[in-house]
């Protein structure tokens, strides 16, 4: 796996303090309190107390930490960001929040083995895409169970329900020529499972994200990264060292003068971006 150059440290951190100035004028303290734990020795428990305000009694999240979906009600995609964060940190951080989520994702699974929109989360705003969300689906199910089961809260019943919607709806076809959000789930799901045939999976997973990024059809670097760095390490490691390098070029020069990254979304992503390319830059450190 690519790790980010000795000469390109120095450009990563003086990101970081750009990052943080930008996230802390945007008053956001979730996206600040995880730059600072991974790039200034920030304590991690800062960001574990800046996540709680998202978290709902029932252990799920909402409260717009998927900024699209404006119910504060829980929901799983809101869940996988959530985890998202958690994984970033230290395993012994956050317990009392990874056993509610816990609970959450055993509550509210599917026998389809997917997390379904409540009804009260429908009952809010929600970006079109989200409005018009069909379950079961395998994004958001093999999302969330890749990520849970990396943090260590997924159950073997839960793994079981998703393994059989893998089962009847996955197809190296789909993932051969997918768009960006259709691989979505497919590689996410290998950040915690080990799929059966594993290897041609990571084969034809690495082989299609480097046939995106030849072909445009990744629109900067933050969606490369998503991708080769959002499942399993084998899916990393078959990407040839010479991309992943060019790409963490393109992240840094993909900064803006303000500190923060840009965003095709809703201007309100903004922060969370810029939190996730940190954290990508981290990683590769």
């Amino acid at each position: 796996m690519v790790a980010l150059p000795s000469s390109q440290l120095p450009l990563a951190q003086a990101a970081a303090t750009r990052a943080l100035s930008f996230t802390e004028q945007q008053e956001a303290a979730l996206p600040s309190a995880l730059i600072r734990s991974l790039w200034f020795d920030g304590d991690p428990i800062e960001v574990v107390s800046a996540l709680a305000p998202f978290q709902n009694p029932d252990g799920g999240f909402g409260n717009r930490l998927e900024p699209d979906i404006h119910h504060p009600s829980s929901n799983a995609f809101a869940a996988r960001i959530a985890m998202q964060y958690l994984l970033a940190l230290p395993n012994d951080v956050g317990g009392e929040m990874k056993t509610g989520l816990q609970s959450w994702l055993e509550s509210n699974q599917h026998e389809d083995g997917d997390w379904h929109f409540s009804d009260e989360s429908r009952s809010g705003f929600m970006q079109p895409w989200f409005a018009a969300w069909e379950h079961p689906s395998l994004n958001p199910a093999c999302c969330v169970a890749g990520h849970a089961s990396a943090l260590g809260i997924a159950t073997e019943p839960m793994l079981d329900r998703v393994a059989n919607l893998f089962n009847k709806k996955s197809s190296q076809e789909e993932a051969r020529n997918g768009e960006f959000y259709t691989l979505l789930p497919y590689v996410e799901y290998t950040a915690g499972v080990t799929l059966p045939d594993a290897d041609a999976w990571y084969d034809l997973l690495a082989d299609r994200i480097v046939e995106m990024l030849d072909i445009g059809k990744l629109e900067d670097a933050e969606h490369f990264f998503t991708l080769a760095l959002g499942g399993s390490t084998e899916i990393t490691r078959r990407i040839p060292a010479e991309i992943v390098s060019g790409q963490i070029d393109s992240l840094l020069r993909e900064q803006q003068d303000d500190g923060g990254w840009p965003t095709l979304y809703d201007e309100s992503w903004r922060v969370w971006t810029t939190a996730g390319n940190m954290a990508t830059l981290a990683k590769l450190r």
